[in-house]
């Protein structure tokens, strides 16, 4: 149902469970436990890179499904993305699966995207079960938006490291311990920034509008959540983000960021957070859902950031345009 300007409250969404597989440096951090799968090497014993980031994606679906022993021919829809041009790996890994597949992009944002169109599908009652999935994976990505990291190339104080890694998720009408009970859809933001090696700031203002629209639409405020994080933010977004909200509220000690929730900053050699996807995917579908079964966490608000340039508008000097998507999820 439509809430206030551009949130939703659902009534009947439920989030019955998730699986997760990451790439081996974030097998190394902090929250290394919380996935279900780590793969020892970037290849993954696979031909190519982007045949590894499939790899990803299946085993996180393949995992989700042995969790709720569920059959591929009742799942309504699936809605999934990735990075990688005309989200081929999503495309490529659903070919292998009975499922119908609408395929979504919003950059580093999917995670949350997918989960909204998801609960929107099925509080619509267009549907009963749906899978919400995304990945990414740093190899891909950096030949996709940079240089492929066999050229050596220095990075910026200010660039960040893409999470290898992919997530999925099972929202039904069955009720389970976890139900989403409100979204916020954004909207694209550009504030004329140009430097795409600081995505962080970059997409710092996007997350400023979604947050401050959803705490607007639903008369909130950041204290009624028991833990707040942004997608992929880096150091340096992250502190825009604390600073608007600090001015707003007073100050605010529940806000964090999963790119630097899945890395330990000091002793990996990330640069300024991790990124990509998969990085608010795996943090949120592994971590945070885990934390909320354990009773750690009763209800967070998830607000996923993603840049909506690609490698040829940054060579013709546009602006990098961002957007910010946000959910909540609460333990009942």
């Amino acid at each position: 149902m439509k809430h206030g300007n551009h949130s939703y409250t659902f009534e009947n969404v439920y989030l019955n469970n998730t699986g997760t597989a990451v790439g081996p440096r974030e097998g190394l951090g902090p929250l290394a436990k919380s996935f279900d799968k780590i793969y020892d090497s970037l290849r993954m014993d696979e031909d190519s890179f982007e045949q590894a980031e499939i790899k990803l994606q299946r085993t996180a679906l393949d995992v989700l499904f042995s969790k709720t022993l569920e059959l591929e021919r009742n799942i309504d829809i699936a809605f999934a993305g990735d990075l990688v041009n005309q989200d081929v790996i999503s495309n490529y890994t659903l070919r292998n699966y009975d499922i119908p597949f609408c395929g979504v992009y919003g950059a580093c944002s999917t995670s949350v995207l997918s989960m909204l169109m998801g609960s929107l599908t099925i509080d619509g009652n267009n549907a009963k079960k749906v899978i919400s999935m995304t990945s990414s994976h740093n190899a891909t990505s950096e030949r996709q938006f940079r240089n492929p990291t066999e050229y050596g190339g220095a990075k910026n104080i200010t660039s960040t490291f893409t999470v290898s890694g992919a997530c999925a998720a099972l929202l039904s009408t069955k009720k389970s311990k976890i139900k989403i009970t409100k979204g916020t859809i954004g909207k694209v933001i550009d504030v004329e920034f140009k430097d795409s090696t600081d995505m962080g700031r970059a997409m710092a203002p996007a997350a400023c509008e979604t947050l401050l629209q959803h705490f607007d639409d639903f008369k909130a405020k950041p204290s009624d959540y028991d833990l707040i994080v942004t997608g992929d933010l880096s150091t340096f977004g992250k502190e825009i983000v604390q600073n608007v909200l600090d001015i707003e509220f007073g100050t605010v000690t529940n806000y964090n960021d999963c790119g630097l929730m899945i890395y330990d900053l000091d002793n990996q050699q990330v640069f300024a957070g991790g990124s990509g996807c998969a990085c608010c995917g795996v943090v949120s579908y592994g971590y945070i859902f885990k934390e909320m079964l354990e009773g750690r966490l009763k209800k967070v608000l998830i607000c996923a950031t993603g840049a909506l340039m690609n490698t040829n508008m940054s060579l013709q000097k546009e602006s990098i345009p961002a957007v910010a998507h946000a959910i909540v999820w609460e333990v009942v």
